[in-house]
């Protein structure tokens, strides 16, 4: 069986939105743990130990941030009202794009 790895256009995140089901264990951790899962992807992304608290313990209220944070450490495009919709529309989805950004 080849693996096929998507290939991004510059200023994308390397993972689709919609890619959280690819990984059957990040899915279920997201779902079931989004707290934890939200702190482990902050750590990753680089943020600080009380960065990742504050992620962990205010998830998904922070997760437009967090995801701000990234696009701007990454050079990603995309702007506030787009973080803000994906974090409260499809907030596990997000923090696996997110985590997965840093774990590829």
């Amino acid at each position: 069986m080849a693996v096929v790895y998507h290939q991004p256009n510059a200023g994308d995140f390397r993972h689709s939105l919609f890619g959280c089901c690819d990984s059957c264990s990040d899915c279920l951790c997201a779902y079931f743990c989004p707290n934890c899962y939200s702190y482990c992807a902050s750590q990753d992304a680089g943020e600080g130990t009380l960065m990742s608290c504050i992620h962990c313990f205010l998830f998904p209220f922070t997760l437009c941030c967090l995801r701000h944070s990234v696009r701007g450490k990454r050079g990603i495009e995309g702007g506030c009202c787009a973080d803000l919709c994906v974090s409260y529309l499809c907030p596990c989805c997000a923090i696996i794009q997110i985590r997965r950004e840093f774990n590829d």
